[in-house]
């Protein structure tokens, strides 16, 4: 025989689900390059260029980069002196290095592998990481450009904070998604759009309902 309904209906109220924090991420680099040298004749704003270096008005041709002239002698590492007219380079404290120098003396460690960063720096959670080393906590694959979800400061793919994280709707039994409407009664979590009566499948989001073998039936259907 069918039990019968409580005397005291149980009522459902939505709420959003867990909280979580949604990060993406963007590797970047700092090598820049000069162009070509400028012709002797060029002029900046009318007037003779200044060295950067120096602060000597530049007769001769010259090099630009950053938004700054040099004499092509004074345009080389602050470290090693080796002329950056056809390296690669890194401005860092108002200093020219070539990469070598950058790499060795500044590069950022990577918060993962604790290896200093040469390439492109993945900044991410207020740390700087390889782009291959920023990884989900569960199933170590690289983010990539994906974003994250964030618990208890480990980041987390969508697919497996979904997984591990999040509650099943009773009625569809996907994930309830950050963001979801959703509604926690008869012990069990359900979307707010699958919280219906079992027997005429009317939402009971909101409503007064009654619970019978774990189900919710409509005030017309609890009998």
């Amino acid at each position: 025989s069918n039990a019968p309904p409580s005397s005291r209906p149980f009522v459902g109220r939505p709420s959003t689900s867990r909280p979580s924090t949604m990060g993406s991420v963007k590797p970047e680099s700092r090598i820049s390059t000069a162009g070509p040298l400028n012709s002797p004749k060029a002029s900046v704003g009318g007037r003779m260029p200044v060295c950067s270096e120096c602060h000597q008005s530049i007769r001769g041709p010259f090099v630009t980069a950053l938004g700054k002239n040099w004499h092509p002698e004074h345009f080389k590492c602050s470290m090693c002196a080796v002329s950056l007219q056809d390296l690669g380079f890194v401005e860092e404290g108002n200093r020219l290095y070539c990469e070598r120098d950058y790499n060795a003396n500044f590069a950022p460690l990577c918060s993962n592998c604790s290896q200093r960063i040469t390439g492109d720096t993945l900044h991410a959670l207020d740390r700087t990481f390889h782009p291959d080393c920023f990884v989900c906590a569960h199933c170590h694959q690289p983010f990539g450009n994906q974003g994250f979800h964030l618990e208890d400061d480990a980041p987390y793919c969508e697919r497996d904070w979904n997984n591990l994280f999040t509650s099943k709707c009773n009625a569809c039994n996907r994930p309830i998604q950050a963001g979801d409407r959703w509604v926690e009664a008869l012990s069990a979590s359900w979307h707010a759009q699958c919280f219906c009566c079992a027997m005429c499948h009317s939402c009971l989001e909101g409503q007064s309902f009654y619970g019978r073998h774990g189900k919710p039936y409509c005030r017309a259907h609890a009998s």
